[in-house]
């Protein structure tokens, strides 16, 4: 099922980003040092999951 876009494109800001919507990105493992999600480059909240 996909999700509808709510955002147009012209104003969608991480479509401009990352060229896509937030919910088509894949997350790997928990970051040990500020326990959020790694996304699919390696980038947490504090930058230190790609260490």
């Amino acid at each position: 099922m996909d999700k509808k876009q709510e955002i147009p494109k012209e104003i969608d800001e991480h479509f401009k980003l990352f060229g896509k919507e937030p919910w088509e990105v894949e997350y790997g493992e928990k970051c040990p040092v500020c326990n959020v999600r790694i996304d699919e480059y390696g980038f947490c909240s504090c930058g230190s999951g790609t260490d």
